[in-house]
């Protein structure tokens, strides 16, 4: 299988009766975006930005680590790296955000290296930041930096993190991002290392 094959709609079970909707063996829910806009501001307001950025990127997190190792467990890819692809896709297909690789992306678990860079458009969580605030001198897609950190992470077997490098909530015209082991990324990885430091052990 190649990640393009994938398609969420395919494999969702809607249960009427039980008033469940799933993902092989997934619950999922869905929210109206405006809804987690309006709980990510309350949240900010409540207990800062610093705190609020840390809850999302644990909450993304789980998200992404749990969307990979659905993955490996009820699928057969052709490889490697057509599984580590299918996170943008997946990403996509639940439309929180379009994800689009930059490039082929390199690992070597050995050596414990691991690039991968790509852009994200229509970014919900920009979006709700720039309905609320004006742009943050920060990247603010909490939720999509912890879910490619979730997912690289499970699947790369130890801990890598995506930092955008360009983001619409700071007032770039599209976000990018790249992931990378924290040692690459030095100082620029300690906040999020903070935020997922028990997840990440």
């Amino acid at each position: 299988m190649k990640a393009s094959d994938f398609n969420l709609s395919t494999d969702l079970k809607y249960d009427f009766e039980k008033g469940m909707t799933t993902f092989k063996d997934a619950r999922l829910v869905i929210f109206d975006s405006n809804a987690i806009g309006l709980l990510r501001e309350s949240i900010i307001k409540e207990l800062g930005m610093e705190k609020a950025r840390k809850l999302f990127l644990r909450f993304g997190y789980q998200h992404g680590y749990a969307d990979c190792m659905q993955m490996k467990i009820n699928y057969e890819f052709d490889n490697e790296i057509e599984l580590l692809a299918t996170g943008p896709t997946i990403h996509s297909w639940e439309g929180i955000v379009k994800a689009t690789p930059l490039a082929m992306p390199e690992f070597d678990r050995e050596k414990g290296t691991f690039l991968f860079k790509g852009t994200w458009t229509n970014s919900y969580e920009a979006e709700q930041h720039l309905s609320s605030r004006e742009a943050s001198k920060d990247p603010v897609c909490w939720t999509l930096m912890g879910y490619a950190s979730g997912y690289g992470t499970a699947f790369f077997g130890s801990p890598v993190i995506a930092i955008e490098q360009a983001c619409v909530g700071m007032g770039n015209d599209h976000c990018e991002w790249w992931i990378q082991p924290p040692s690459v990324w030095g100082n620029k990885a300690v906040p999020y290392l903070e935020a997922l430091k028990d997840l990440t052990a």
